[in-house]
């Protein structure tokens, strides 16, 4: 079945002049440049964005520690338990 498909791609092949298939050829591979560029752009623009949601997140955080240890001041062992949290993170 794989010789009979091979045979059939050279049959349609040979049906088309050479110039016309190394233009094809010439043409998929722009296109496969131009989607690679694409997608490093894309890769690293993700990886941006990805850097700056981890830094508001972080600031996040770090904005609502300081809210609860102010709100729980008088409870210590709160304020332990939120600092251990913190650390982790």
């Amino acid at each position: 079945q794989y010789q009979e498909e091979i045979q059939e791609l050279n049959e349609v092949a040979r049906h088309r002049p050479r110039s016309t298939l190394v233009m094809g050829i010439q043409q998929e591979n722009r296109q496969i440049r131009e989607l690679q560029q694409e997608n490093k752009e894309l890769r690293t623009s993700l990886e941006e964005h990805q850097s700056a949601l981890e830094l508001i997140m972080s600031k996040y955080r770090e904005q609502m520690f300081r809210l609860l240890m102010a709100s729980k001041k008088d409870d210590p062992g709160i304020i332990t338990k939120l600092k251990e949290q913190h650390s982790k993170v």
